[in-house]
């Protein structure tokens, strides 16, 4: 009898570890898995990459191409000025596209800065008349950086989109070595300003003032670590001279420098590192 009423209770246990185990199996694979969570936004606010003197669609090219490959962007159009500042677009722009970029290129790479302004205006108006959008990104290289900031200095007409977030490449906002400027020749007074005055600096400063508030900029640099303080063509004063231009605006200001052969002027846009910066400013959570 005793061990009968053992056996009895070895079977009644295991038959009890049996049961409990099967439900707990089939609570856990009866669980509902949630999917990770993208790092990149899914965003609808447009972003103009904008080339600067001499430039073309590949000056832009690489840096459109890394974002639709790491943040999910999308090229949608191409806006090609013409000389006369007619603006043909080109490509197409689904309503609901993640990321929208629209490549902005210059048949007339020799322009002015108030005229790459004016004509970027009219592209901005373009594609607002094409896909309506209240605020926008701009990405842009060299004399591009220039132009834009003039735009936002400019007043346009009321119903203009608003900026969002601007990210600025090798600037040249108060010189280009070999033209006006020289390696190592400017530095900044204890007031804020550079020492040396140039064309960029005066027609932006005359109306500093204009600029939009609150305004997220991400400024990169170039140094090539060769004694120069310069990307070649643009010093580090002279890039970084957009901050005391833009002085007042509660200016949300980030700034990252780039060392090295990698970090040369045309090199900038070109480099992977200063990509992966551009798409973590704009897309990144």
């Amino acid at each position: 009898m005793k061990w009968l009423v053992l056996g009895l209770m070895v079977v009644i246990g295991l038959s009890g570890c049996g049961r409990s185990g099967h439900t707990a199996t089939s609570a856990s694979s009866t669980a509902p898995t949630s999917k990770p969570k993208s790092p990149w936004l899914t965003s609808r606010v447009p972003t103009f990459y904008v080339h600067g003197f001499q430039g073309s669609a590949n000056s832009t090219n690489t840096l459109i191409q890394h974002a639709e490959q790491t943040a999910r962007a999308h090229k949608v159009l191409v806006a090609t000025v013409s000389p006369s500042g007619q603006v043909t677009l080109s490509g197409s722009w689904a309503a609901k596209t993640r990321n929208p970029i629209i490549q902005v290129v210059f048949q007339n790479n020799l322009a002015q800065y108030d005229q790459q302004s004016a004509w970027l205006a009219k592209v901005i108006t373009a594609v607002k008349a094409k896909q309506n959008f209240a605020t926008y990104n701009i990405v842009a290289h060299s004399a591009g950086c220039v132009a834009s900031v003039n735009l936002l200095m400019t007043k346009q007409a009321s119903d203009f989109p608003k900026i969002n977030k601007l990210v600025t490449i090798a600037g040249p906002f108060d010189g280009v070595v070999g033209e006006d400027d020289v390696a190592n020749q400017n530095s900044f007074l204890s007031s804020g300003q550079p020492k040396y005055v140039h064309a960029a600096y005066q027609l932006l400063a005359g109306k500093r003032t204009n600029f939009p508030h609150n305004v997220h900029l991400l400024n990169i640099i170039g140094n090539l670590d060769d004694g120069t303080n310069s990307d070649s063509l643009v010093t580090n004063v002279s890039a970084r001279s957009i901050k005391p231009l833009l002085r007042g605006t509660n200016v949300n200001y980030t700034e990252k420098v780039f060392h090295g052969k990698a970090a040369q002027h045309s090199q900038l846009h070109e480099n992977a590192a200063v990509a992966m910066a551009v798409d973590r400013y704009l897309w990144h959570r």
